[in-house]
């Protein structure tokens, strides 16, 4: 715990739940009428002499009145300010995790595409698998897909919003092998249970089928001797529906018979016998869910490890307010006061309550972060930039509302893989294509398969030899016409009809080498030399950059920000790896590409 100045004690100090404060306002309607009513002018003030009504009149009941109203108020006003939660410090607070891991496994084959289950058995698998992240409160999940190869879409983490976002983009097309080799699958699982040393590890393996008692004989090898249990959840019907193509046609064999994938439960539910698991078909409601994860999210307390991490949290100071509210509240059965609280009650109502505005409400209730994340999420980012006192958010900030100067500063103070590639971004949009390509290079040094680092980078490269390119020939361009302007003044004084006529053999000649330039380059770069030819002119300047502009925002946008286009890269790079690795999984069924 840090020790608190008076000035931090001031910054720090806010509400929890600062609309309970709003509880106030009554608390002062009640009081004013209570007030009010108490000092009320009666008849006999109006009939006797002022002089004579302190001898005829017993005052001395109105104080002894108004105090209950006084305790009362002040017990009100410290439980709503209770309620609202007062605090100024934090206190660390050890992070718990439960010791369990759940690896879902899911089929991306082709059969995925066949529509017994209405549209098809991809998009129902898809949203049971959104239904079982959102069971995951607690725990690490990961994301294996598979075809005719396993990759790893998420690694075992506790962040499910992230696996969520990815799934529309789960598709057999993102896959580079088609077939489907359940082994490789499980095998990426177990490795990964094993990195995690998770002790309760599970695997739901969500298919359509494996091939045969082959692969039910290869899986319970591979699940042998370890301690991880698994899970199947079969998808599709046991009739079975033909796979649409994308030319209107049905998929078929090398024999031209179409394909018709059906469910083999028999087969699924024997291997999940032979290994201890689990075997459920897919169902609409949560039937499936209850049955295969509800043991599974059951634990005891001892099953709670400590991390070594640590949080923050605010320490609250409301519940020691209460306190003063004891002996208040034990006044209140004294003789009198029940009847004053059921009067302020009846009373309270009547009087109009007063607007009070103060400076810079918002300020007054939340942190410049809590005031930085309002502005992101309705997208002014200009203002979140300046209200966030996180570095990270500043920059995320500052990049969507194009200062990128900012962004590139901010961005520069985190030296993981994320905060390099993001600095490459914010480089590349800023024309700095050679900075960008090196910050790219740091964050793939940090994280060799950091896929979009890789693709930007190749584009930025790209970017960078046609704009090297340009200047060079901007500047033969140039040396030529000066050295043509040298040879005409000489030969001028010696003899002007040779002068011409070098001029012209001279203009001829860079004519002759900018049609094989213009020969060599794709039409877009041809426009751009047609014009260095020309002699220059302001407008055609502008034009010029204009041009260059347009092709450099044509360039940017071709740097990919589409999840399943990301997935496709990444899978397709490291397949290749493997390939040369000598580590690339063939087929496991036949030869069969479904």
């Amino acid at each position: 715990m840090e020790f608190l100045t008076p000035a931090n004690l001031v910054e720090e100090f806010h509400f929890l739940r600062p609309l309970w404060l709003l509880a106030i306002i009554p608390a002062m309607v009640f009081f004013a009428a209570m007030w009010r009513v108490n000092s009320v002018i009666t008849a006999w003030d109006k009939a006797i002499d002022k002089s004579l009504l302190p001898y005829l009149l017993d005052r001395s009941k109105s104080g002894a009145q108004r105090t209950p109203l006084l305790l009362l108020f002040a017990a009100w006003a410290l439980a709503v300010m209770a309620l609202a939660g007062p605090v100024w410090e934090k206190l660390p607070q050890p992070v718990q995790k439960r010791d369990d891991a759940l690896v879902i496994v899911m089929d991306l084959s082709l059969s995925m595409y066949a529509p017994d289950h209405i549209p098809s058995r991809l998009d129902l698998a898809k949203r049971k698998l959104r239904d079982i992240l959102v069971l995951r409160e607690e725990g690490q999940t990961a994301l294996v897909v598979y075809a005719g190869d396993a990759h790893t879409v998420t690694p075992l983490t506790d962040d499910v919003v992230t696996i969520a976002a990815l799934v529309p983009s789960l598709s057999p097309n993102i896959m580079p092998l088609f077939g489907s080799n359940p082994m490789s699958a499980i095998d990426l699982a177990i490795g990964l249970l094993d990195d995690a040393e998770a002790s309760r590890g599970k695997i739901l393996l969500m298919t359509d089928g494996i091939s045969g008692f082959d692969q039910e004989l290869l899986i319970t090898e591979q699940l042998q001797g370890t301690p991880y249990e698994l899970l199947i959840m079969g998808i599709g019907t046991e009739e079975g529906a033909p796979i649409r193509t994308s030319d209107g046609n049905y998929l078929t064999d090398e024999n031209g018979v179409r394909v018709i994938p059906t469910l083999n439960r028999n087969v699924l539910e024997s291997l999940a016998n032979r290994v201890g698991g689990r075997y459920h078909d897919i169902q609409l409601a949560d039937s499936d869910l209850a049955y295969l994860l509800t043991a599974f999210e059951l634990f005891n307390d001892d099953e709670l490890t400590e991390v070594e991490e640590e949080f923050d949290v605010w320490y609250e100071t409301g519940p020691w307010l209460l306190l003063l509210v004891l002996p208040l509240t034990a006044l209140s059965f004294r003789r009198g006061w029940l009847f004053s609280l059921v009067l302020l009650s009846a009373t309270g109502m009547l009087v109009p309550t007063q607007q009070v505005q103060a400076a810079d409400w918002q300020s007054l209730w939340q942190r410049r972060d809590q005031q930085g994340a309002e502005a992101f999420a309705n997208e002014d980012h200009a203002t979140a930039a300046a209200l966030f006192n996180s570095t990270q958010w500043q920059a995320a900030s500052s990049y969507r509302a194009g200062n990128y100067e900012a962004a590139i500063a901010a961005f520069s103070a985190s030296d993981t893989s994320d905060g390099h590639y993001n600095r490459g971004n914010s480089l590349a949009l800023m024309g700095n294509y050679a900075e960008a390509i090196a910050a790219y290079e740091l964050a793939i040094n940090l994280e060799n398969d950091h896929a979009d680092a890789i693709a930007n980078k190749e584009i930025v490269e790209q970017l960078l030899e046609q704009q090297e390119s340009e200047e060079g020939e901007e500047q033969d361009g140039d040396s030529q016409e000066n050295q043509s302007e040298q040879n005409s003044d000489n030969e001028s004084e010696q003899n002007q009809e040779n002068s011409d006529q070098q001029d012209q053999e001279s203009q001829e000649g860079n004519q002759d080498q900018q049609e094989e330039q213009q020969q060599n380059q794709p039409p877009d770069d041809q426009e751009s030399s047609e014009s260095n030819s020309e002699q220059n002119t302001p407008s055609e300047n502008s034009n010029e950059e204009f041009e260059e502009q347009q092709a450099l925002e044509q360039w940017l946008r071709r740097i990919v920000d589409d999840p399943g286009e990301l997935l496709r890269r990444k899978f397709r790079y490291q397949y290749r790896q493997r390939q040369l690795n000598g580590t690339a999984n063939s087929l496991q069924n036949g030869g069969q590409i479904w």
